[in-house]
């Protein structure tokens, strides 16, 4: 074999990004060991052999000319990104004086290690085991951005949010997407919904915005924001009026009917029509699909949880498949979301709790409000990771008031000079995932992944395992779990007896590159994980959280106010969240954000197609190119998230949904106006 061919290689890897489909990867090397290309894996039954948009520049993204390759030193005042460039002892070393520091004079609470979805891994991400921070004493990281109300919610309900297998859709008789642009943000799920389709199933969607997937959809739904729960009853009482439920299923399988079907009493089509303002022949046409086609698949995104009371819409909305009986069927029941789910980790061995409890548990998305007003004792450190704040966290007047605090040491770990890392005293440059070690899973697909690196990082790039390990290392700690290596952390993750029963251990996922998790009984034999073993209508639990003991429709805060423009800002076609985003690939096909607009409320605020408007309440504002169409319903305006200098987050409020702290994105009402007009045009 010729020398120059002798590092052609094909590495097989795993996507972290903060996506449901969490796909496999191949990355192929040449004659010099450097990377190709990038495709996704044609062996994995899930993935099948594509990316998508948003990843298949990966390699492109890793060598942009913005790409941090090493540490930083802030040298001008927060805010303005200015800094110098410094070793990494330097920086290790003020990292360590700064946090014993802190520790010395309050206590290690006042450090807070914020991570958030930009890798969802499980050694180098969000759900890595960062030991230090506990040896540290730090306060512990709540991660309420995503799914958490939503989760909570189904939990007292379904006891998991992915009951159904997402292959498992291919058997489905009636596939109904609620709250999600499937071909958009989870488009490796649309192969499976197409098989059922070709065999007959019809497909509804539900979603305030005629979306690519709801395009598709045999039947399409738009209710108007945060009024899914009044649906979902609706839907509920007509099932059981047509005696199209499941009286087996509900009598065996369930806790409380008699009682949550008392309180269907009061629903009817024409009160859910008056809430949601969807016609009520389309409900009732929702209402004659579930009940004539056998089995259910529902797919629920996290839209609907993103308002005051998105727990209780998911719990609510949960409810349907268990009124036909779904939940025992192959092809049948609901995915939400598995984040959360216990799947046969060795979380002890992988987060050490002897290194000690966290004094106090702190809300990623109360950032703003923590940095201002929590004391006893007050945030005086942040150390950011997978995660940019300054775009992606609700109410971006308070984030950016509590990062200029000049007595917050900030440290920040990224690919980027992110928006988050021109407030910084340090910026850490991070290995990509084609760099390092990594392990993943699927918050969809029953899947785990073993990530090789394929490369040595760029330039001084490192993992945040090693920057975790020579932190521990500066502070003086001795204990040897804060110094593993990440082949020891694989272990510790993957050395558990339910992984061991099933043959899965780290020498065998890394050779694989893939294995699926341990197999589940058959969904009739299969007890819900609650406290009952059933599906629970009512829940004890949720009693004594202080929730409705029932199921219930509860309005949001201000997105159904009829009104005023409610402002959905769902997921782009070009980049997830706001990663990747303030690259060169990214930016040289976007030139501002767009912002959809009904006729009719076009016609009323005067607005004309691709005029620059101003999006705003009084939270904060943001500009926009405006688009007129009917994919929105009137009163809705819809754009897109996690656009790096300006956004939608200008405008959302820091405030938290009724389960789980849970973000409320979505619950949010706004005014439009030419962007050099005097005065606003606006309801």
């Amino acid at each position: 074999m010729a020398a120059s061919e002798s590092q052609a290689r094909t590495v097989v890897g795993s996507c972290p990004l903060d996506c449901p489909d969490a796909c496999s990867w191949h990355i192929h090397l040449d004659g010099d060991g450097q990377p190709q290309s990038i495709r996704g894996n044609p062996d994995h039954p899930f993935t099948q052999g594509g990316l998508c948009p948003k990843v298949n520049p990966w390699l492109t993204f890793a060598s942009d000319p913005r790409r941090l390759t090493t540490p930083l030193r802030r040298t001008g005042a927060k805010g303005e990104g200015q800094f110098e460039p410094i070793g990494w002892d330097e920086a290790i070393a003020e990292m360590a004086a700064r946090f014993t520091e802190i520790i010395d004079r309050s206590s290690g609470a006042a450090i807070w290690p914020f991570v958030g979805t930009g890798n969802l891994g499980w050694i180098q991400g969000l759900n890595g085991p960062a030991r230090v921070w506990r040896r540290m004493g730090a306060s512990a990281h709540h991660m309420s951005i995503c799914s958490v109300a939503g989760r909570e919610g189904i939990n007292l309900s379904v006891g998991t949010g992915d009951w159904m297998d997402a292959e498992a859709f291919s058997d489905s008789g009636l596939v109904v997407i609620w709250g999600s642009n499937t071909l958009v943000t989870n488009r490796h799920l649309w192969p499976f919904v197409d098989q059922a389709r070709r065999a007959g199933a019809p497909l509804a969607v539900i979603d305030p915005v005629r979306t690519r997937t709801a395009d598709r959809a045999d039947v399409h739904l738009a209710p108007r924001p945060g009024t899914d729960g009044a649906l979902a009853m609706a839907v509920c009482a007509e099932l059981v009026r047509q005696d199209a439920h499941d009286s087996r299923f509900l009598t065996q399988r369930t806790a409380g009917w008699p009682e949550f079907e008392k309180s269907l009493e009061e629903w009817s089509l024409a009160k859910a029509a008056e809430i949601t303002g969807v016609d009520v022949g389309q409900i009732a046409a929702l209402v004659e699909l579930i009940a004539s086609h056998r089995p259910l698949a529902l797919r629920v995104g996290h839209g609907i949880q993103r308002h005051a009371a998105g727990g209780q819409a998911m719990r609510t909305v949960a409810c349907i498949p268990a009124i036909v009986g779904a939940y025992d069927e192959l092809g049948g029941g609901s995915l939400y979301s598995s984040s959360g789910t216990p799947k046969g980790w060795n979380i002890e061995r992988h987060r050490r709790p002897s290194l000690g409890d966290p004094p106090r548990t702190l809300v990623h998305t109360n950032l703003g409000r923590n940095l201002l007003h929590l004391d006893d004792p007050p945030i005086e450190a942040l150390f950011v990771w997978c995660a940019n704040p300054a775009v992606s966290n609700p109410q971006l007047d308070l984030v950016r008031q509590g990062l200029l605090r000049e007595d917050l040491f900030t440290v920040v770990a990224d690919l980027y000079p992110t928006e988050t890392a021109s407030y910084a005293d340090l910026v850490l440059p991070s290995a990509m995932q084609h760099e390092q070690l990594e392990i993943n899973d699927s918050y969809n697909h029953r899947y785990l992944h073993w990530n090789e690196p394929a490369v040595q990082p760029a330039g001084d790039a490192l993992p945040h395992t090693e920057i975790f390990r020579r932190l521990a290392a500066a502070m003086g700690y001795d204990e040897p779990e804060l110094f593993a290596s990440d082949h020891e952390l694989a272990d510790d993750l993957l050395g558990s007896e339910e992984f061991a029963r099933a043959g899965i251990d780290a020498a065998r996922l890394r050779s694989s590159g893939f294995l699926p998790m341990p197999e589940r009984l058959p969904p009739s034999e299969r007890a819900f994980p609650t406290p009952s073993g059933l599906f629970e209508f009512v829940s004890t639990t949720a009693a004594e959280l202080g929730h409705p003991t029932l199921p219930s429709y509860a309005a949001p805060l201000e997105a159904s106010d009829p009104e005023s423009l409610a402002l959905i800002a769902a997921a782009g076609d070009r980049h997830v969240n706001s990663t990747f985003a303030g690259t060169e690939a990214v930016l040289g096909g976007s030139s501002a954000p767009r912002v959809r607009v009904h006729p009719d409320d076009a016609t009323r605020l005067g607005l004309t197609e691709g005029a620059t408007v101003e999006v705003s309440n009084g939270r904060g504002a943001f500009t926009a190119i405006v688009d007129i169409t009917d994919a929105t319903r009137p009163g809705v305006v819809s754009s897109s998230k996690g656009w790096w200098g300006q956004g939608v987050n200008e405008t959302t409020l820091e405030h938290d949904a009724d389960m789980g702290g849970g973000a409320i994105f979505h619950d949010n009402a706004v005014r439009l106006r030419v962007a050099d007009r005097a005065t606003d045009a606006a309801y």
